[in-house]
């Protein structure tokens, strides 16, 4: 990734999650944040990563992020300056669900 791709993710990540905290509802019992955001080389896409907590809500919490994701980039058009803002695509960050498998597994053993 280049320095100003990493700028931008940068930038991206901390001014969503300002927006989920200010104006996002999660479902009852739900904590979500970004956790990573990489952008395409051209600038014109990103995916966000969220982190669920608990797990047994990934379902809904990808759902409520997903409805509310033309706000998020609304916001995000009135926040950051640039000639064209990337496009927000949504996945979950499992890494932290398959740190849990692997430190379970080690447990047991």
């Amino acid at each position: 990734m280049s320095k100003r791709t990493e700028q931008v993710a940068s930038l991206l990540q901390q001014a969503i999650n300002d927006i989920i905290v200010r104006d996002f509802e999660a479902p009852r019992g739900t904590l979500i944040s970004v956790s990573q955001v990489t952008i395409a080389p051209d600038l014109k896409n990103a995916t966000v990563y969220i982190s669920v907590i608990p797990d047994s809500h990934w379902g809904s919490g990808l759902n409520a992020i997903n409805k509310f994701s033309s706000h998020i980039q609304r916001e995000l058009k009135n926040k950051i300056i640039m000639r064209s803002l990337p496009r927000l695509h949504w996945q979950l960050d499992e890494r932290d669900f398959k740190y849990k498998k692997i430190d379970d597994a080690l447990r047991q053993s």
